[in-house]
Order: structure tokens, then C-alpha cells, then sequence
């Protein structure tokens, strides 16, 4: 049975649309079917591109993945030393910069790692690769050394109940995607983090995806708003801090219009809304911000530049 390119929110989606329409049709619809091998032409390229990563998106997934490993170790009643850890990331690096420099994501886009840097031959120096690598086994060893984690060694696993899982709720008629990176009951409250590697958000958006995050578990754990405690757990200092919030009735009114609005706008470039079909490529505008072009994964294909 043939996979349907069923019409979803999720707040990169969101962000992708905002940032420009073209590189988002480039995303959702020219690489639709571009995983298989025998795929036509442009939808593997359009494929191979959407897959591919800057190296600040790299260490944050890199670090992500390994901070879930460390902690469905700890559920699983084997935890992993940081010294443990840190040899999984380095060699997780290595093998993906290596493989990305030998260009083996045009074969494998979906299993192998490719590099923005490297598919655009990007000028980066030895000493910037090396940084992200110490920037990223700071961010894990923060985690480490944090209070949270001191805790969750200790804490009932059994009250875990997210660990970087995709998980999907129903908005309106429309299938909304979160993925959580960490979720437990505590006392009476649920709590849900975020782990952020980079810069501190400073715009609205953390708190619009956090918000998301708080309707996913009233409707998932059947819990009141005020039951709910949200909390970015930024890596990058030492010790690693975590920000509370304690969501309002406001905060998830204004996610809900954000939602409403988002999907609203995506729907109109859509010629058949029900079967998600798009209306032809050149609807879809370019960005009028062009510092966007510069570290966009599409500029091979498009016709901005072609």
C-alpha cells in the first residue's frame, strides 16, 4: 500500500512556510517518494537535499539522540557512564562527518548523514568541525553534571512517560506532530522538558511550542492546564539550567491561533485540501529575506538560482 502524503502541523512547519513557500513546497512536496532508489529524478535529488544538515542542526541531534540513549539506559536499569556517552558521540560524529564527506547520503539520504557544508563545499576550517564536537560533549557532560539528572537516577521510571517519542493529536480535523524530549509525572504535575543546545529563543516561539506541548497532554494524560509544567533545559551552560513556565489559559489561546492561522495559510496553496495536493510550484513564492538562500538545502534546485 502506497504511503499518503497526509496534510500535518508541527511548529518546523510552521517556521519552514513562514521562512519561504517555495523551500517548504521544495520540503512537503517536490521530495514526496524520493526515498526509493527507482524514484523520478527531481524527487530524489529534492529528497537527498531535505535530508541534509547544517552543523549546528548536526549537534543538536547528535546530542538529542544521546541524551535519549542515556536515559532509556537509566530506565532499563543500566545507565551509561558520561565517559560512556561521550565515546557513543564521538564516534557518532566521526562515522557521520566521514561518510558525509564521502558523499554516501546520495545513496543512502534516509540512513546517512549528509552535511550542508559538504554537499555545497562549503569553506570550513579543521578548528570549526573540532568546536562543534567540544560544544556538543560540553552540552552532554552539562547534562550529566546537572541536578535533573542526579534526580532522575534515582526517580520511578515507572512514572517516565515520553522519551524523544513522535507522537500525533487531532486539532480541528488536522493531524498535529510533537515530539517531546522528556516527559514524567511528578507528584501531582506532568512535566515536560525541551533540551536546547543552542542560543536562547528569545522570540515567541519557544512559548507557542511549549503551549503545543501542553495541549498534546491535556488530551493525552486527560490532566488539567494547571497540572502541566513546561521547561527549557538549556545545555550550553554550565551547570545546565532549567527555565519553568507554568502555562496560562492566554498562552494556549494564542498557540491555538497560531495553529488555526498556520494551517489556514498552508491550505490556501493547496489545490485539493482534502488529498493534500499542491497547487503548481510556481505559487508557492520565494522568500523576500535572502539571508535565507545562503543556508537553504534547496539552492540546487531552485529556480531562484537556476
Amino acid at each position: 500500500m502506497a504511503l499518503e502524503n497526509v496534510f500535518s502541523w508541527s511548529k518546523s512547519r510552521e517556521e519552514q512556510f513562514r521562512e519561504c513557500q517555495r523551500k517548504y513546497f521544495y520540503d512537503k512536496y517536490a521530495s514526496w517518494g524520493g526515498w526509493d532508489r527507482h524514484a523520478p529524478k527531481d524527487a530524489r535529488l529534492a529528497y537527498v537535499l531535505k535530508n541534509l544538515k547544517n552543523r549546528w542542526a548536526w549537534k543538536g541531534e547528535t546530542v538529542h539522540h544521546l541524551i535519549e540513549n542515556v536515559l532509556k539506559s537509566v530506565r532499563f536499569k543500566a545507565p551509561l557512564s558520561y565517559e560512556s556517552a561521550a565515546v557513543q558521540l564521538t564516534d557518532t560524529m566521526r562515522l557521520d562527518y566521514r561518510d558525509s564527506k564521502a558523499k554516501k547520503y546520495l545513496e543512502e539520504p534516509k540512513k546517512t548523514l549528509g552535511l550542508f557544508e559538504h554537499e555545497y563545499e562549503k569553506p570550513v576550517a579543521d578548528a570549526t568541525w573540532k568546536k562543534i564536537h567540544e560544544e556538543s560533549a560540553q552540552c552532554l557532560k552539562n547534562f550529566f553534571d546537572s541536578s535533573l539528572y542526579q534526580e532522575l537516577l534515582n526517580d520511578d521510571v515507572a512514572r517516565w512517560l515520553v522519551i524523544e517519542d513522535l507522537e500525533e493529536f487531532d486539532f480541528e480535523g488536522n493531524k498535529i506532530f510533537v515530539k517531546l524530549d522528556f516527559a514524567r509525572k511528578k507528584d501531582e504535575l506532568i512535566e515536560i522538558y525541551d533540551w536546547k543546545t543552542g542560543k536562547p529563543d528569545p522570540s515567541e516561539g519557544a512559548s507557542i511550542q511549549m503551549a503545543v506541548y501542553a495541549m498534546y497532554a491535556m488530551g493525552k494524560w486527560k490532566v488539567p492546564l494547571n497540572k502541566i509544567q513546561t521547561y527549557l533545559f538549556n545545555l550550553t551552560q554550565s551547570p545546565a539550567e532549567k527555565k519553568g513556565q507554568l502555562l496560562s489559559e492566554s498562552a494556549i489561546e494564542a498557540a491555538k491561533k497560531t495553529l488555526f492561522a498556520g494551517i489556514a495559510d498552508m491550505k490556501r496553496l493547496l489545490a485539493d485540501p482534502k488529498k493534500n495536493i499542491p497547487m503548481p510550484e510556481e505559487v508557492f513564492a520565494f522568500t523576500e529575506n535572502t539571508r535565507f538562500c545562503d543556508n537553504c538545502n534547496f539552492r540546487k534546485i531552485c529556480k531562484k538560482y537556476l
